[in-house]
């Protein structure tokens, strides 16, 4: 077997150990054939830097390098000067970027041994792209990784946030005017920001993120994983006392699923490197990174039901640093993919796969509920469910509640206990729809399992009667009977003084 390339991103490296390496080149070649420049949103750890490190091993005619790959007889190879830069290498946050982006290109410069006579970075940067050009007699290759780093650093700052993305858009300001040196511009990054800022000067990008046929670019597809882990897969069956096909059904459950263009799937590479390391079903690529700032920009609205969410193509153009929109951040970010596309073009957006879903709702319930071992309740709630045992359900529901200060529930009231109940039981691997729409009325939950329907009503700081009586009232069972399984009414009513349950009936038909 060869090595795994967990977390390294540097092309020569994995090439040097002889690790397993999933050929792109083919890519490489389509937009070395295409245009100038290029843009690609990818969600992090998911090969992005890797891709523009082998594009910067190409430009600088390492032919050696890529011996057995797609490439390797079908250019002629060449060195090309090249500048690239890995924003989230640069110590934009000890220094700030105005600089650390100046000792970059005094770097850069230092190694052509070119001197910059400029001040101010967009003048450096513009007079290292047409020395270089004129010292080698090449046109530059231009490489950025991580482009929107020093912004996304700062998104629960705002004023610093908008401050670093001026800074950005006064240094890309020169490239447009520069295209007599420039041999190719690739940029990468998390998120594309809205034109009339970062991106302004840069109307002439290519931007690859929805094109169908980059949409393997990065991640790995089906049959990369058959090919490329085979003895892995096997090795991993047997670990897990799992057949084979039990082990690749479950993988793609847990890390497949992501998509750009609502057909083609990828799974997220560097959870499947994690997972061939200890052939163990874990959250690798979650735990990477806490999405807090996702979770504050929910919050407000309680937009805690995130499944098949249907957005309009314009949602993703409006990406701006003052006005974020939770729902296209949570899809650049890779928390949301695109499940398909409508015969309208929208997009439906979901969780890509348990992976992302299981963490984000551990996440979410944590923070709603303001308890750390909001997780572990949950898996009371299954036993609760497993058993019909709704004492405990219930008795499990308060002590999730018991940590939300009183403010909140006065304030939130019915929203806020909705959506702690509606997580719970998510995390618990449940079926649940929250606020079902029937032609009577709106109930507040249907709950399934096995042979069994559980139908709730919530009400706060009145009373369980009164909540079975508008279940009876509205005749909510009606859509759910003649299916064969058995039916139960739930009427809970909540104190926000208590904040508890303070009463709770059930009935069954």
């Amino acid at each position: 077997m060869q090595v795994l390339p967990t977390g390294e991103q540097e092309f020569v490296k994995i090439r040097a150990k002889n690790a397993l390496y999933i050929d792109k080149t083919n890519f490489a070649y389509q937009i070395m054939m295409g245009g100038d420049y290029y843009f690609l949103s990818r969600p992090r750890r998911f090969g992005k830097s890797l891709f523009l490190n082998t594009l910067k091993e190409i430009f600088l005619g390492n032919k050696h390098l890529f011996e057995g790959l797609f490439i390797y007889d079908k250019i002629d190879w060449k060195t090309y000067p090249v500048i690239y830069i890995d924003f989230s290498k640069i110590d934009f946050k000890g220094y700030n970027l105005h600089v650390a982006i100046e000792k970059e290109l005094i770097k850069i410069a230092e190694h052509y041994e070119i001197l910059l006579k400029e001040e101010k970075i967009a003048a450096q940067f513009r007079e290292l792209i047409q020395n270089l050009h004129a010292k080698t007699g090449e046109q530059v290759v231009i490489l950025i990784d991580e482009y929107d780093k020093p912004i996304t650093e700062y998104l629960e700052d705002g004023k610093q946030a908008t401050e670093q993305r001026d800074i950005l858009k006064s240094f890309y300001s020169i490239i447009k005017g520069s295209s007599a040196h420039i041999r190719l511009f690739f940029l990468t990054g998390v998120s594309r920001f809205a034109k009339v800022s970062v991106f302004s000067d840069l109307n002439n990008l290519t931007d690859l993120t929805f094109q169908k046929r980059y949409n393997n670019i990065c991640g790995l597809t089906t049959d990369d994983l058959y090919i490329h882990f085979a003895d892995r897969l096997e090795l991993a069956a047997e670990e897990n006392n799992m057949t084979l096909e039990e082990t690749k059904s479950k993988i793609k459950d847990w890390y497949n699923g992501y998509s750009w263009d609502g057909e083609n799937r990828v799974y997220n590479p560097f959870s499947i490197l994690r997972f061939f390391g200890d052939n163990s079903f874990k959250n690798y690529w979650f735990e990477t990174g806490t999405p807090t700032f996702l979770i504050k920009l929910l919050r407000p609205d309680f937009r805690f039901d995130l499944e098949n969410t249907q957005v309009p193509p314009s949602i993703f153009d409006n990406y701006m640093v003052d006005k974020l929109e939770p729902i296209s951040l949570l899809f650049q970010t890779g928390y949301l993919t695109v499940k398909h596309r409508t015969q309208f073009n929208n997009y439906i957006l979901d969780y890509p796969n348990q992976e992302v879903k299981d963490s984000m709702m551990q996440y979410l319930l944590a923070d709603y509920a303001k308890r750390t071992e909001a997780a572990v309740l949950s898996e009371n709630l299954i036993l609760a469910i497993r058993k019909h045992d709704l004492k405990t359900f219930i008795e499990t529901i308060n002590i999730l509640f018991s940590s939300i200060p009183s403010h909140i529930f006065i304030r939130k009231k019915e929203s806020y206990y909705h959506s702690v109940i509606f997580i719970a039981l998510k995390l618990a691997g449940f079926y649940i729809s929250a606020e079902v729409n029937q032609a009577v009325g709106r109930l507040d939950a249907v709950l399934a399992y096995e042979n069994r329907i559980y139908i709730i009503e919530f009400k706060l700081d009145e009373s369980a009667d009164l909540a079975m009586a508008q279940i009876h009232e509205k005749n909510y069972a009606s859509a759910y009977q003649n299916q064969g399984k058995d039916i139960y009414l739930i009427g809970i009513n909540f104190s926000s003084k208590l904040k508890k349950v303070e009463e709770w009936k059930m009935e069954q038909i």
